[in-house]
């Protein structure tokens, strides 16, 4: 009796193994996607014209950050910045 149930522990406990390394792997898969993945050249540039006005940069420093960011992105992905 003692034999059969430490067989049906080892079967739960490969069981439940299998189970965890599959939840593993499927962790593992799921890609980083950056936030700036979609970022359009256009709609940034337009946004970077906050600089134009002091005030508003005294006013929102956490969008010019975000701008200045997503200039970054788009410079270090190789995209040209006109002057």
């Amino acid at each position: 009796m003692e034999e059969q149930e430490e067989g049906l522990a080892n079967i739960v406990m490969k069981e439940l193994q299998q189970v965890a390394e599959k939840f593993k792997d499927e962790d593992e898969e799921e890609m980083y996607i950056s936030p700036y993945a979609n970022l359009e050249k256009s709609a940034v540039l337009q946004e970077a014209r906050i600089f134009h006005d002091s005030v508003a940069v005294r006013e929102n420093p956490r969008k010019c950050c975000t701008v200045i960011a997503q200039l970054l992105h788009l410079q270090n992905t190789g995209q040209f910045l006109n002057s």
